[in-house]
Formats: structure tokens, sequence, C-alpha cells
């Protein structure tokens, strides 16, 4: 496939106009499951980037944050806990993870707990950091009072240098570990922020529909992690990807499940997290186990989605184990045309990992570029322009095909039209009177509008405002608009 990926670009440096020279350095937070490592995180970058939660193995993916102190910024990055016990499953990927952070890190935090001591999983730990060869700093977490601080000092038989009793959940000691962090990276780099430019794409859908298996398919690595339990991902993670020569933004959400059906806090938080995620993208692709077919969640996500303006790409995942069944593949087709067909021309695309023919990994190419493809091409249509002239011909077309029907026995005039926003595309009619155009009309115009101008998988919003200030309806409403 021709896009890349460019991870590179969430640590390079600051931008021009701030003039800070050299790549950000990178601290890495390690430790065993439930020692405050995603506390220390939020503490160091001054968020609540990181879901915290008082029971191990919250924290899966790589997240990154931007930590700054005594006007010096640096790159931090919370990992999930290791358990040297545990190398198979999700906690080997989980393993495999917290290794690349390791590798790309200039400064590791080594994260113990204060109040259980040291123990044979740290020591294990340990010996995995000393033999990476990083600068090494171990914190002696939820030192809350002084006899815990010292209690914590009893890391020091670790034998991996300085130890240093915090409370991330406090704020005590902090100051002291963030000059100690100073102290330790070359000087002069500065991180500026991670939000990385491009078209964002959200891949979002049910838990366990393949959302994180298509995002590695596509970064051709295994940059989160796929596990068949449902509910992998945690954290929305945004990854830069550079894709003909256009910079994108692959994100990757936890699945949403049924209200009812989330019943800890933890995945409340997650389900927040990617609803604010979609709020603040540009493409949504709606990822959909083709075995199962749309269900009603499918439908409640994509319409939050469409109501929300955003682009939609339908990806019906896994068709590799129906393509094969002929009319169940057929059926499975017809399904999702029909039960989404409220977004109004969607773009379905069949995706799998698996390619379909002899060369597997041609298929697989071929089904990933065209996924691509389509998000691109809905991203240009939830952008586009429609210049007034072409849009009143072609307003004055439809009205020359089909009449609108009379309003309160009255005949409908349609005087001009004019695109009043983009992103999504908002459409203004002048007529003799507000609020005047029959459903059915409006869909008829704004199906014109997608053949015309390829508007498909994108929300078009039709207002229709009255003429003359003494006109008693000018309201703002219509097909989408808002009054």
């Amino acid at each position: 496939m021709s896009g890349e990926f460019d991870e590179a670009s969430l640590l390079e440096g600051l931008d021009e106009e701030h003039g800070a020279p050299g790549p950000s350095q990178i601290v890495a937070i390690v430790g065993r499951p439930n020692v405050g490592k995603s506390t220390l995180f939020n503490r160091l970058t001054r968020s609540r980037k990181a879901i915290v939660e008082d029971r191990p193995g919250v924290t899966r993916d790589r997240l990154y944050g931007i930590a700054t102190f005594d006007e010096c910024s640096y790159v931090v990055v919370d990992t999930g806990g290791l358990d040297p016990e545990l190398n198979t499953g999700l906690p080997k990927h989980i393993r495999l993870q917290a290794e690349v952070a390791i590798q790309e890190a200039d400064l590791i935090l080594f994260v113990v707990d204060a109040v259980d001591g040291p123990t044979g999983a740290d020591a294990e730990i340990g010996q995995l950091l000393r033999k990476s060869g990083k600068p090494l700093l171990v914190v002696a977490n939820k030192a809350d009072n002084p006899e815990r601080e010292v209690a914590g000092l009893a890391a020091n038989e670790l034998g991996l240098g300085e130890v240093l009793p915090v409370s991330a959940a406090h704020g005590r000691n902090v100051g002291e570990l963030c000059e100690a962090i100073l102290e330790r990276l070359p000087p002069g780099a500065q991180a500026d922020t991670l939000i990385p430019e491009g078209t964002r794409i959200a891949f979002v859908g049910r838990p366990n529909a393949g959302k994180s298996t298509l995002v590695n398919a596509m970064l051709a690595e295994p940059r989160v992690i796929v596990s068949s339990e449902p509910g992998t991902t945690r954290d929305p993670i945004n990854l830069p990807f550079r894709y003909k020569n256009r910079d994108l933004v692959l994100i990757d959400t936890a699945g949403l499940r049924r209200r009812k059906q989330v019943a800890r806090a933890m995945e409340k938080i997650a389900a927040i997290r990617s609803i604010r995620t979609i709020e603040r993208t540009h493409v949504c692709v709606l990822v959909i186990d083709a075995t199962e077919g749309v269900r009603d969640q499918d439908q409640r996500i994509a319409r939050m989605a469409f109501e929300r303006g955003k682009a939609i790409v339908v990806a019906l995942h896994k068709w590799d184990l129906v393509v094969h069944e002929g009319q169940e593949a057929r059926d499975a087709l017809e399904q999702a045309k029909e039960a989404l067909a409220f977004l109004e021309s969607p773009i379905i695309v069949k995706s799998s990992v698996v390619g379909a023919g002899r060369d597997e990994g041609a298929g697989k190419t071929f089904e990933l570029e065209k996924l691509l493809q389509a998000c691109l091409t809905t991203a240009a249509a939830l952008e586009r322009r429609i210049s007034t002239s072409d849009l009143n011909d072609e307003l004055q077309a439809a009205v020359r095909d089909h009449n609108p029907p009379m309003h309160k026995s009255r005949p409908v005039k349609l005087y001009f039209a004019t695109q009043a926003a983009s992103a999504p595309p908002l459409i203004v009619i002048s007529a003799n009177r507000g609020r005047c155009l029959a459903p059915a009309w409006e869909r008829y115009f704004i199906r014109r509008l997608r053949k015309r101008w390829g508007l498909f998988g994108v929300p078009v919003r039709l207002v229709v405002r009255g003429r003359g200030k003494g006109n008693k309806e000018r309201g703002s409403g219509g097909r989408g608009g808002k009054p």
C-alpha cells in the first residue's frame, strides 16, 4: 500500500514559529499493574487523558502526552502494566507495546508501589530495564505521607539508582520529580503538541467489530493491541499516516456498547471519549462485523455521527468470512444498505484483513486502498463548496422537472439558493414562505445535489427561509436545519 505509518511526526520539535530546535525527548512510564502509572501520567501532563481505575490492567496501548515544567516540555508515554509471569494473550500484547515505548524512550520512569515495597515482579522488570541501557529513574508512588516516603526508599534494594518517593494522586514531591527528569534529559529539546495535522478518520463501532485490526493493517504494524476479548481498546489512539501525499490521522476508538450494557465507570469513560472523538473528527468509518450484520447499536452509532455532521464510510469487515457463501454475502450487503438507508446514500466498502484471492497480500492491499480512497472521497465531499450560480441552475432545473407542492393552499415559489457553510454542506433556499417545502421534495432536491456533486456519505442540510420583512414565516426550518 502506498501509505506509510508516520509515528515519528508525533515526536517532532516545535513549529518554526516557536523556534525550538531538535526532536522531542521521550519519557516512558513503566511498571507492573496498578502501581499508579496512569495517575502519574495525568499528573505530569496536567490532564485526565489516561483512564484511571483502582484495578490492574486498565491501560493497554501506548498513550502519549505533553509534560511542561519550568518552561521546558517533553513527551510522556503511558504504558500498560508488565506482568513477567504472563506472556500470552492480552498480557503479551501489552508487554510488546511497553517494550516499544522503552526502545524509543530517552528516559524511563520505573514506577513501584511505596506501600507494597519492591516485589519479585519489580525485580524482574528492573532486570529488563537494566538490559535496555536507557537512563532510569525509580519512582516510589503512593507515598502520601512521611512514613510512606521512608517506606518507599526500600526500592533502593533493586539496585537501579536513585529512588524518588512521590504521590501522583496528591502531587506530593512531583515538583522534585520534574526537576530530576529535566536533569536527565538533554537540554534544548522541546515538545509543543501531540495533535497531528491532517484529515481525521475515526474507526467507530461496537466492541470486537475489528476496528483495531483494520488500523493495524493500514499501518502495516501492530500499533494498537488486537484481541478477541471485547473492549480491548480503552483510550482513543491518534496515529499520523501519510497516504498519496495526504496527511491523515487514523483514530482507533473504544467500542460503543448499548447504554444498559455499560457497567463499569472505566467503560463509561471510554465511551464518552469515543463520542468526543467522533465530534472532533472529519470522517467516521463505521466498522460492522459482516458475519453479524447491522445491529441496532450500529444504527445508533451511525445516526449519532451523521447528526453531528460527520462524513461516514461503512466498512463491512471480516468480509472474507462470508464472501464465499454466495447468497449469504449478497444478503449481508442488502441488509446493510437497508438498515443504514437513513444515511442517505452511504458508501459501503467490503473489507477484510485477509485477501480473498490466492495472493493474500495483494487482496489485502486492494481492499485497504478502497477503504482509504472512500475516506478521502467523503472528506472532500464534506468540505465541498458549490458556486451560487451552479446551485441556482440546479434549483431551477429541479423546479422545472418537479414543481414543489403547494403549502397551505398557496403556491411555493423558490427564488434563490446559496451554500451558507461546509463541513457539512448547508444549503439555504430563499422562498415566498418559510418552512414551505414538503419533506419529499426536499429529499428529491438533496438527491439531485448528491448525484451532481458526489455528496455521498455526507449529511446535506437544507434550510428554507421566507423572503420579505413582512413575512411572518421567515423561520429557518427545513431538512437538517436549526431554528
